[in-house]
C-alpha cells in the first residue's frame, strides 16, 4: 500500500484490506514500515511503540519469530513500526544489495497467505524494500490534485523498481478514498476522470466513501470490519479487498 503522498487512507486501508482478508479466513501478516508514526501498529497493537522492527530483524537484531505480534484480530498478525526505523535506515544502507533483504527473508513467512504492507509517505529506501518485495502494489489517492501528483510520482518509482529490482512487481490498482461521485465537486471529479483515462478503466478499484467509522475504528485501535461491520466503509473495504485479489 503505497502513495507518496501523506493523509490519502492508506494506514487505514492498510488495516481495513488486512482485517477483511483475516476475516475471510486467510492467515495474514501486516507489516508497518511507517517509522514516522507507525500509526498502522497503533491501530493494530499499541500506541506509542518501542521495540523491535523489520530493520530488526534485516540488521541481524531479532528474529521475526520474537518481532511479530498478535492482534485483537484472529488470523492476523502484525509486524509493528517504531522510531527505530528512523536510525536503522541508515545502517541498513551499508549492507550491500539491502533493497532485496525483505524479498529474501519472505520465504520464512510461508505460514501466511498474505503479506500486507504500509509504505512511509515517501519514496525512500523504506517503499524501495517494500516494493522489491512485493508482487503488487496498490495506490490509495484522494481525488484532489495533491494526491493526483504523487499518485504520478508512486508509479513512476514502481516502474523504476520493476525495470531493474523486481521484474514481477505490478500494479493492482489505484482507488479513491472519502469519495463519493454523487457528493463531490467538479475538480474531484475531474481529478478521478483524469486517473481513469491516464491509467485505464481497468486500475480503477472500488472507491471508499467517507465514513466516521474509518478514524472511530484507529481510535478505538480496531479495524473498520471489527469496529462496525455493517458501516459504509467496512462494505466498500470488502468489494475492494475482492476486487484486489481478482488481481493476483
Amino acid at each position: 500500500m503505497a502513495n507518496n503522498k501523506g493523509g490519502v487512507g492508506k494506514t487505514a486501508s492498510t488495516a481495513a484490506i488486512a482485517g477483511e482478508l483475516a476475516h475471510q479466513g486467510h492467515a495474514v501478516l501486516a507489516l508497518d514500515l511507517d517509522p514516522q508514526a507507525g500509526n498502522l501498529t497503533a491501530v493494530l497493537h499499541q500506541r506509542g511503540y518501542r521495540g523491535a522492527t523489520l530493520l530488526s530483524v534485516l540488521l541481524g537484531e531479532a528474529t521475526l519469530e520474537e518481532v511479530i505480534v498478535e492482534t485483537k484480530d484472529p488470523n492476523l498478525d502484525l509486524l509493528p513500526a517504531s522510531l527505530q526505523l528512523l536510525s536503522q535506515e541508515s545502517r541498513l544502507q551499508r549492507i550491500p544489495g539491502y533493497h532485496g533483504l525483505l524479498r529474501k527473508i519472505l520465504p520464512q513467512l510461508s505460514g501466511y497467505a498474505y503479506v500486507v504492507i504500509d509504505c512511509p509517505p515517501s519514496l525512500g529506501d523504506l517503499t524501495s524494500l517494500a516494493l522489491t518485495a512485493a508482487n503488487v502494489y496498490v495506490i490509495p489517492c484522494q481525488a484532489e490534485q495533491l494526491a493526483f501528483d504523487g499518485l504520478h510520482d508512486m508509479v513512476r518509482a514502481a516502474g523504476v523498481v520493476r525495470e531493474n529490482l523486481n521484474e514481477r512487481l505490478a500494479l493492482a490498482g489505484i482507488f479513491f478514498t472519502a469519495y463519493h461521485p454523487n457528493q463531490r465537486g467538479a475538480l474531484n471529479h475531474g481529478t478521478v476522470e483524469a486517473t481513469r483515462r491516464l491509467y485505464g478503466e481497468q486500475a480503477i478499484l472500488p472507491n471508499i466513501r467517507k465514513d466516521m467509522a474509518v478514524p472511530m475504528s484507529q481510535a478505538t485501535q480496531q479495524t473498520v470490519r471489527a469496529y462496525d461491520a455493517g458501516s459504509r466503509a467496512a462494505q466498500d473495504y470488502e468489494s475492494l479487498t475482492h476486487a484486489i485479489l481478482a488481481t493476483l
